[in-house]
């Protein structure tokens, strides 16, 4: 007779699985089960990357499998809404409803009048922009722009990069500069910590552009503490002085950017005291950090989402 798996055989056992939140540290997870039940979670020591650490969030993850409020069945709403009256419904009952009344708004009013609302959740199968997408893109449905964080964000990166995704982690150390620009992976990404580390063990400088006071802000070699709003004005200047101290490689901005000339004309009304002085910040910090990055190479530039 077969065996059951060992995660319902009554015994605790140990389950290998990767975290579904929408995060880029993508963590190795230990999930401690009996009979189906999780005990406890954790990170992975298998991942050198997870390092056995995971956030706050994900380790009290099975609070929310079994939340009370945690939807486990379809149901439907009987009574005005608001009234918080439904009446439970069997799946297939919910498919059949969904299909018919999708199908009726196609009809009567076009594709186009359904517009799917969801976001991450658990980055499955049907969400985010994966088999959904498929169902109603073949459909004729809408489609949401998700976020007004996240959307421009991305168009911005693929416009100035072409891809989003940047350097490994694992990138990191080898770096002589690291500027982290708007982004805290002490809250937001975690595992980067240990990279940044030991990058500076190795030498490496790392310079944080924050407004706030934040933990790695505390461990960086030089922190630039500018006023918000003014992070423009600032990399207009720094972009000022390396073209002014034939610091710039003109020749690769020549042959595998387009606006160099646009850019660099931008930047010109702004030197590095004037955009210290609005930024409110020291002006010989700011030299600094010009100087860093025109020195430095490998030089690294990490910006947050809010930028």
């Amino acid at each position: 007779m077969p065996q059951p798996p060992p995660e319902f055989s009554g015994r605790e056992t140990i389950v290998d699985t990767a975290c579904p939140l929408d995060c880029p540290d993508s963590c190795s997870l230990a999930i401690t089960v009996r009979n189906g039940k999780i005990l406890k979670i954790d990170g992975s020591r298998r991942n050198a990357t997870t390092g056995g650490y995971i956030c706050a969030k994900v380790r009290r993850f099975d609070q929310r499998v079994y939340g009370d409020g945690r939807l486990q069945y379809p149901a439907v709403r009987k009574g005005p809404r608001g009234s918080g009256r439904f009446s439970r419904i069997t799946w297939d009952e919910a498919i059949e409803l969904v299909t018919s009344k999708m199908i009726d708004i196609r009809d009567r009013w076009g594709a186009e009048a359904i517009v799917p609302y969801s976001y991450g959740g658990s980055n499955g199968l049907l969400s985010q922009d994966t088999t959904d997408a498929q169902l109603f893109r073949r459909f004729g449905a809408s489609r949401l722009a998700r976020t007004v964080c996240a959307a421009p964000t991305g168009a911005a990166n693929m416009a100035l990069y072409g891809k989003m995704p940047s350097v490994s982690y694992e990138d990191y150390p080898h770096a002589k500069l690291i500027v982290m620009w708007g982004a805290n992976p002490s809250a937001s990404g975690i595992h980067l910590i240990p990279y940044l580390r030991e990058a500076q063990r190795r030498g490496g400088q790392l310079v944080v552009v924050d407004p706030r006071t934040t933990p790695l802000a505390r461990q960086a070699n030089l922190h630039l503490a500018l006023k918000p709003g003014t992070d423009v004005v600032v990399a207009l200047a720094v972009h000022r002085y390396l073209f002014e101290t034939g610091c710039a490689d003109e020749a690769f901005l020549a042959a595998h950017t387009r606006g160099a000339s646009r850019l660099r004309e931008r930047a010109q009304s702004w030197t590095l005291a004037r955009a210290a002085e609005i930024a409110g910040i020291d002006q010989v910090a700011l030299e600094r950090f010009a100087e860093l990055y025109a020195a430095s190479s490998p030089a690294l530039v990490r910006c947050g989402w809010g930028l």
